[in-house]
C-alpha cells in the first residue's frame, strides 16, 4: 500500500524535474541568441503587421528570452522566403518563417520554382482563420456585384500568380465568368491596394477581413469603395450584407469540393513555420512559446489595437489539414487547378 500511494508523486516529481530540464535546456540554447521572422511579403500588409505584433511579444515566452528580429524578404508570392527557410536558413531552431498559407498547396498546383514539400515543414502555429474579401473603387464602377458582373475587363493585382490576390480573382474568373485581368509583381497587398485607389486598377481581392479591418476601411467608410465579394468556406457573420461566393456561383459537387480545396489556406491563414531539419526540442519549445503568446493579455492588446484576429489552430491541426488536402481525389485537384489558372 505504501508503494501503491508514493509511486504516482514520485512519478509526478520526475516529471516536474524533467520539465524542469526541459526549460533549462531550452533556456541554455536561446540564451543570448537572436530568433529572425523572416516575413515573404512586403512591409505594411497583413503578414507583416501579424509577425511584427508577434515580434514585440515572443520573447518573454521563449526559455532564455533571445532577441526577436522580423525581417522582410518579399518577392515571388513569397515562394523564395519559404524556400530559404526550407533549404538555406540556418536549422536550429533560430528562424521562423511567416508564410503565406497559399504556399502550403503550391506542389498540388505544379507551381514550378518550389523548393519544398509542406507536410515535411514544421508547422508551428497560425494565428488566425480568415475570410477572403473583394474591395473595388467607385471610380472602377464596381459599385456592387452586379455592377461588376456587367463590366467588360477588370484589373486587378497580386503578389505571385498562387498567392490568394491571384488564386481568388482567378476564381472569380472562372466560376463568375469575369472578364479578369490579373497583374502580378506587386510587393504585398498594401501596394496593389495602393495601385488600385490610384485608379491603376479596378480592385483586389484576397483582402482578408483581419487586414480588411487593420488597414483598408478607410476608402470604404469614406464612400470610395466598396466591399464587394466575400469567398472562403464559410461566410464571416460580421459581413452579412456582402455577398458571398458559393451562393452567387452555386458550384456544382466537383466545384464546391475544388473550391473548398483551394480555400484550405484560409484555415491556416496565418501560419509560422520552421525548417524540416529543426530539432525536436527547438519545434517543441516554440510551439508551446507560440501557445503561450496567444493567451499573453499583452500580445492580445497590441492586436485589438491593431484590428487584427487572433484564432488559433495548432501546429498539429494544420498537420491534419494538409494531409486532407494532398488526398483530395485527382478530379478534384484537377478542377481545383483549373480555377487558379494553373
Amino acid at each position: 500500500m505504501t508503494i501503491s500511494k508514493t509511486l504516482p508523486a514520485a512519478l509526478a516529481a520526475a516529471g516536474v524535474v524533467a520539465l524542469g530540464a526541459a526549460s533549462a535546456t531550452a533556456a541554455d540554447f536561446y540564451k543570448g541568441k537572436t530568433v529572425s521572422i523572416y516575413v515573404g511579403s512586403g512591409a505594411g500588409g497583413g503578414f507583416d503587421t501579424y509577425a511584427r505584433a508577434v515580434g514585440r511579444h515572443l520573447s518573454k515566452h521563449i526559455p532564455g528570452n533571445p532577441a526577436i528580429k522580423v525581417q522582410n524578404r518579399p518577392g515571388a508570392g513569397g515562394r523564395g522566403n519559404a524556400n530559404l527557410v526550407y533549404v538555406s536558413d540556418p536549422q536550429d531552431g533560430t528562424v521562423i518563417g511567416a508564410l503565406g498559407p497559399w504556399l502550403a498547396l503550391e506542389p498540388l498546383w505544379g507551381q514550378p520554382g518550389v523548393k519544398f514539400d509542406p507536410p515535411k515543414f514544421k508547422w508551428l502555429i497560425s494565428l488566425g482563420r480568415e475570410v477572403s474579401t473583394c474591395v473595388f473603387f467607385n471610380k472602377s464602377g464596381a459599385t456592387d456585384i452586379k455592377a461588376l458582373m456587367k463590366k467588360k475587363k477588370i484589373v486587378m493585382g497580386a503578389s505571385g500568380p498562387t498567392s490568394s490576390m491571384a488564386s481568388d480573382a482567378f476564381i472569380m474568373k472562372d466560376v463568375l465568368k469575369l472578364p479578369i485581368q490579373v497583374i502580378v509583381g506587386f510587393k504585398g497587398s498594401r501596394r496593389a491596394f495602393m495601385a488600385a485607389e490610384k485608379g491603376e486598377l479596378d480592385g483586389n481581392c484576397g483582402l482578408w477581413y483581419s487586414s480588411l479591418q487593420a488597414q483598408y476601411m478607410g476608402p470604404v467608410k469614406e464612400g470610395k469603395a466598396n466591399v464587394t465579394l466575400q469567398m472562403g468556406r464559410h461566410p464571416h457573420p460580421k459581413l452579412k450584407d456582402v455577398p458571398f461566393l458559393y451562393d452567387i456561383a452555386k458550384p456544382n459537387e466537383l466545384e464546391r469540393k475544388a473550391m473548398d480545396l483551394v480555400f484550405t489556406q484560409m484555415d491556416l491563414a496565418r501560419p509560422y513555420v520552421m525548417g524540416p531539419k529543426v530539432p525536436d526540442a527547438q519545434v517543441k519549445t516554440m510551439r508551446k512559446a507560440f501557445m503561450d503568446l496567444a493567451k499573453d493579455p499583452e500580445f492580445l492588446t497590441t492586436a485589438a489595437k491593431l484590428k487584427i484576429n487572433i484564432d488559433v489552430v495548432t501546429g498539429e491541426e494544420i498537420q491534419d489539414l494538409l494531409q486532407k488536402a494532398y488526398n483530395s481525389p485527382k478530379d478534384v485537384v484537377a478542377r481545383a487547378r483549373k480555377m487558379i489558372n494553373r
